[in-house]
């Protein structure tokens, strides 16, 4: 048995399949791509693998991993090249570490992610939305209404947001890079972020985003992975 970190990107032509059709897509590609993958034991064997943060659907990324058994050892490189090789336009595999007898969980390793975020509103603002921003991260809750299985509830997202900045504004046209909590144990997506800016800031009206996942981080702001 040999385990492996796989870093891939998710881009535009593959931006709205679910994360569901993403493991269906992968399956098929470790298939055809005729890697030795290692399967469950038990009635309903599946094979091997386990990927980091789910991303949202419509949401692009660079930095996504996940995790891969196989029954024999297989150099890096070759994974990369033959599953590449079978993989659709727009994903790609990035780079491949082998983790040897390493239990770590991808998923417990996530903590932060950052993101890019570009806004376009629907009326250009006439306001200092830097001051704005640095006014609502000096507050003391930033309250929004979020929807779950037990109806909506309201939550307080500003533990949550390690860093919001303006990258560029132009016209309309605004981009965010933002550093957010990540991961099983909390995890703010862009778009609450946007919902609590059109809640506190009087004229920001978000009429379309654009959010692109740059990296995934450790507790101590790292890169999760040396790949």
């Amino acid at each position: 048995m040999s385990k492996m970190r796989l870093k891939y990107s998710k881009e535009d032509p593959v931006k709205y399949i679910s994360h569901l059709d993403l493991l269906r897509t992968f399956n098929r590609a470790i298939k055809r791509a005729g890697l030795p993958i290692a399967y469950s034991q038990g009635f309903n064997p599946h094979p091997l693998i386990s990927f980091g943060l789910p991303l949202s659907v419509g949401v692009t990324s660079e930095t996504e991993y996940m995790d891969i058994e196989l029954q024999t050892a297989v150099a890096p490189q070759v994974v990369i090249e033959q599953l590449n090789k079978v993989l659709p336009q727009g994903i790609k595999i990035l780079a491949a570490m082998e983790l040897g007898n390493k239990k770590d969980k991808l998923g417990s390793a996530i903590v932060w992610a950052d993101y890019r975020v570009e806004v376009d509103l629907k009326i250009r603002l006439d306001i200092n939305l830097a001051e704005h921003l640095e006014n609502l991260l000096k507050s003391n809750e930033l309250i929004i209404n979020k929807e779950g299985k037990k109806g909506v509830k309201q939550v307080d997202i500003l533990p949550q947001i390690h860093s919001l900045n303006i990258e560029e504004q132009k016209e309309k046209t605004v981009v965010f890079t933002m550093r957010l909590s990540a991961g099983s144990l909390s995890n703010l997506k862009p778009e609450m972020v946007l919902q609590a800016m059109e809640k506190y800031i009087e004229g920001f009206e978000v009429d379309f985003a654009k959010i692109h996942r740059v990296r995934l981080l450790n507790k101590d702001h790292r890169n999760i992975a040396k790949i």
